[in-house]
């Protein structure tokens, strides 16, 4: 009786263990927010740019112009500007306080921007990330691309 109870209970405490799932950190977050970030750019997916673009979220390109929520959205769009076929992020570092947080590396691209006329925008650029964390977890709040 003895053994079937320390069996039972050996059995109970490995099977919670196993349940027991994994929390990701704060900067893993962060990383695949970003990710999902470069994928959403060079799809042209408005709804996740819309979903997880802080409502007062800014991007500064490079040439110095800074665009609104509606603006990035509408860049990135099958109808903007920006045509990606490739954005990827390199040595990206994340510094987490509370309740916002920031991110700054290298991002290589591939594409064009389409203006009065078409400009190739492929080469790598330093990329910095606000970030604020809302209910629903962490939002992008600035963008600031530079040469």
């Amino acid at each position: 009786m003895k053994r079937i109870l320390i069996f039972l209970l050996v059995c109970f405490g490995m099977n919670q263990l196993s349940a027991t799932p994994v929390r990701e950190t704060n900067e893993e977050g962060l990383a695949k927010l970003m990710d999902s970030l470069s994928v959403a750019f060079v799809k042209q997916d408005k709804a996740w740019l819309s979903a997880n673009l802080t409502e007062d979220c800014s991007l500064s390109d490079p040439s110095g112009m800074t665009l609104a929520k509606a603006d990035i959205v509408k860049a990135f769009s099958p109808e903007g500007v920006y045509t990606l076929t490739k954005m990827k992020l390199v040595n990206m570092k994340y510094v987490v306080n509370k309740d916002d947080a920031s991110g700054s590396g290298s991002m290589e691209i591939e594409g064009a921007m389409s203006a009065q006329e078409v400009v190739d925008v492929t080469g790598t650029y330093t990329i910095q990330t606000g970030f604020k964390k809302t209910d629903s977890g962490w939002k992008i709040s600035s963008i600031k691309v530079s040469q």
